[in-house]
This record gives structure tokens, C-alpha cells and sequence, in this order.
């Protein structure tokens, strides 16, 4: 058996976590986690060594956590229960997964062949992720499947039992340091539960749930679906997961309802059960349109769902709509947050619609894209006459500062002089 708490207590493992911890903190838009892992990053080298000492002497003790309810998007009343640990508790639970990965028995085990989400790429060439799935969806349906059926685990995260999990971990190592301290790493204990009272029964404080946004717990999703990946692929059906979105392709429609049936008593057995808003129990024809992780495919064709389409067109459009309103209700130079510049606008806007089509340059059907992408150009351009010529007429009334600022320079700006005194 791997050595788990040899390797998170080694310095170079804990420092190559706290990389990873740093990367992610620095790309986060909240600003707690970003000066959390500023104020960790002013003495790093000892806090890891501190870490790392009292982890060997079993004395590391993890902090409550910040809970963040986030509500659901067009359901009021129901929140995504997010849990966000102090910085060195990520540090310690980021070096725990890196070390249960590192042994390759259990990664096996965890990362099943046809689950695709929080799986790391085995090779630099491989796809992953949602590109992956929808190649394993395609690879089925040329296999022979002519049926599929489309489900989503109800609120995954928060029904993993954690006594699961840990009873899975103990089959790969029987040092109990380690399991008390991997026991404690999934622990939920919040520091401000106090504010999010309303919310706290979303919380997974006891056995059931694992925290959203703690690195462990995808991992440990997977981990305790991997016998239920294994037995859901077995026959002539596949059934492809990404995380809680589950696809089953089968070679007829009764195979489809039989896979689908028996997914749903294994996770009975789990304490899951699929959603009833996000899944379709009747069988599919895949010569039919029907979409999976924001694909659609229809006719042999994947493009992006219409969903997504129109998320893409809204948001850029919001873009521009907000520079135009910070352009026109700005009075002076001073004043105007040149974040919101013609040419910072114009910039994102361009990079939203190439990061959205590179997300989807897997899809077959470039026109559709091609086609989103114009009607993107066509606001891009729009934008561009309306904010110049409002900078135009600030020329006019002479207001060339302004106008230079729409147009993103800053110049002198915000400088505050402090000129030298030169007394006779």
C-alpha cells in the first residue's frame, strides 16, 4: 500500500499543491479567497514547513470553512451550498488527492473509463473533459446504441455519504493517521454559520454530502460511483457520466429502460436518486434530437445548445450595454473607469466569443458557430459606432480628456502632484 502521509508531509509535494492552491486562488473573483492566499503567500516556505511538521506529528488541525449559499438560477428559494477552506486547508486537502492519485490502483479505480468529470488527462494527446464524453456518447451510437436516455444525479454533492467514501480509501491504506486525517480533511465546519442560518440545513455538516468546491470531493464522487460505472457498462449498453449528468446508449428502447432502471436502484442503494426535473425516463431515438452537457445532437450534426447559443449572444451584448452606460453617465475624465473603455470592451467581447468556440471546436456543425459568431461581430460593430460617436460629440463640446478616455487613455490621470517648494 502507498504511503500517503510520507507523501503529504514531504515539503516538495506540499509546495507543489500550494502551486496548484495559488493558481486557482489568483483566478478566483472572490475576494476572500484572493487575500487569503495573499496573506499565506507572505510566508510560505514556513508555513509549509510548519504544515508539514505538525502533519507528522499528527497535531494539523483544519479551520472552519466559509459557506457561501448561492441561489439557483430561476428557482428562488434553492441554493448551491459552496464551501470555501482557509488557504492551508486547501493546501493539505490538495496534497492528500495529489497523493491518493499518485497511486495508480486507486486512480484506476476512481477514474473509470467512461466517467469524464474531474478526470485528469492520462496524456498530453488525449481529450478530456466534455470533449471526451461526447466522443465516448458518439463512439456508443456507432457501436450500435439507438436508444438513449438522459438523466441527472439529484444534488450529487450534498448525498455522497462521506462513511462511503472513507470506507473506499480504507481499502488502499491501513495507517490510521492517515484516515483520521483524510476523515477530518471532509469534514464541513462552517465560521459563519451564523449568517447563512437560513441556509444551513443545504450544508453537509454530518455524514451525508461532501463540501462543493473542496478539491477532494469530485474525486470522491467518482471514486464512490466506480462500481456503478462498472456495472451500468456491462452488456450491450453504455452509460457515459460527467460527474451527475448521466447518458445511457442502448441498442433498443427496451435496453435503454432496463439500463435506466437498474442505474436508479444502485444509487437508491447510494442514498441518490436522479432528479426528476432534469431527466427524461422515456427513450430517445438518436436518429431524434436530444442534448447532453450542452451539446446537441441531432442528424449526425453536434453544435452547441440553443441554451448556450443564446447565453453567449447575452452576455456579449450586456458587455457593450454596460460600457455604453458607464460611457454616457460619465462626466469627466477623472471619473470614468477606463475598465470600461472602448477598447477594453472591444477586447472582451472578441476574447468571449473566441474562448466560447474554442470550448466548442469539437462540435461538427462550424456553421451553426459561424453563425453565432457573426451575430457577435454584428454587436461588436454596432458597439464600436455608437461609443465613438458619443466620443465624438464630447470632441465637439470640447472635452477631449473624456473623450480620450472613452477611447482608453488615462494619461495623467488620478496622478496626485506634490510639487517641490522653491522659496526666494
Amino acid at each position: 500500500m502507498t504511503d500517503f502521509l510520507a507523501f503529504i508531509r514531504k515539503h516538495g509535494n506540499l509546495k507543489k499543491a500550494w502551486q496548484t492552491i495559488k493558481v486557482n486562488g489568483n483566478r478566483s473573483s472572490s475576494p476572500y479567497v484572493k487575500d487569503d492566499i495573499e496573506k499565506f503567500s507572505t510566508s510560505e516556505d514556513s508555513n509549509i514547513r510548519s504544515i508539514s511538521t505538525k502533519i507528522q506529528h499528527g497535531t494539523y488541525e483544519f479551520s472552519p470553512a466559509r459557506g457561501i449559499a448561492l441561489e439557483k438560477p430561476n428557482k428562488p428559494g434553492s441554493v448551491r451550498p459552496i464551501v470555501i477552506p482557509r488557504a492551508q486547508d486547501r493546501l493539505v486537502q490538495r496534497c492528500i488527492l495529489d497523493a491518493l492519485i499518485s497511486d495508480p490502483t486507486l486512480r484506476a479505480e476512481a477514474f473509470q473509463p467512461t466517467s469524464f468529470g474531474g478526470v485528469p488527462k492520462r496524456s498530453s494527446t488525449e481529450l478530456a473533459g466534455v470533449p471526451a464524453a461526447i466522443k465516448a456518447v458518439m463512439d456508443a451510437i456507432i457501436s450500435g446504441g439507438t436508444h438513449v436516455i438522459i438523466a441527472d444525479i439529484a444534488s450529487f454533492f450534498s448525498n455522497i455519504r462521506k462513511s462511503d467514501a472513507a470506507l473506499k480509501i480504507s481499502k488502499y491504506s491501513s495507517d490510521p493517521k492517515f484516515i483520521e486525517l483524510f476523515n477530518r480533511a471532509i469534514k464541513v465546519d462552517l465560521d459563519n454559520h451564523e449568517i447563512i442560518w437560513r441556509h444551513k440545513d443545504a450544508f453537509p455538516y454530518g455524514d451525508i454530502g461532501v463540501g462543493q468546491g473542496v478539491c477532494l470531493s469530485p474525486f470522491l464522487g467518482n471514486l464512490v460511483l466506480s462500481d456503478i460505472d462498472k456495472e451500468l457498462n456491462m452488456g450491450d449498453c453504455s452509460c457515459i457520466r460527467y460527474v451527475d449528468d448521466i447518458i445511457i446508449i442502448a441498442p433498443s428502447g427496451r435496453a435503454a429502460s432496463a439500463r435506466f432502471r437498474k442505474a436508479k436502484k444502485l444509487l437508491q442503494d447510494k442514498g441518490m436518486e436522479f432528479s426528476h426535473e432534469k431527466t427524461s425516463i422515456t427513450p430517445i431515438e438518436v436518429s431524434q434530437k436530444f442534448e447532453y452537457l450542452g451539446i446537441e445532437f441531432n442528424n449526425r450534426m453536434i453544435r452547441p445548445s440553443q441554451k448556450s447559443r443564446n447565453s453567449i449572444l447575452k452576455r456579449t451584448m450586456d458587455v457593450a450595454s454596460l460600457s455604453l452606460q458607464m460611457i454616457k453617465s460619465s462626466q469627466s475624465a477623472s471619473e470614468f473607469n477606463t475598465n470600461y473603455s472602448i477598447p477594453r470592451t472591444l477586447s472582451k467581447i472578441s476574447g468571449m466569443s473566441r474562448g466560447w468556440a474554442n470550448h466548442y471546436r469539437f462540435c461538427n456543425d462550424i456553421e451553426t458557430i459561424i453563425n453565432v459568431d457573426r451575430k457577435i461581430s454584428n454587436s461588436f460593430l454596432s458597439y464600436s459606432k455608437k461609443s465613438i460617436e458619443i466620443a465624438k460629440q464630447k470632441i465637439d463640446e470640447g472635452k477631449q480628456d473624456l473623450a480620450a478616455s472613452y477611447l482608453g487613455y488615462s494619461g495623467m490621470t488620478g496622478v496626485d502632484f506634490d510639487p517641490f517648494g522653491w522659496d526666494q
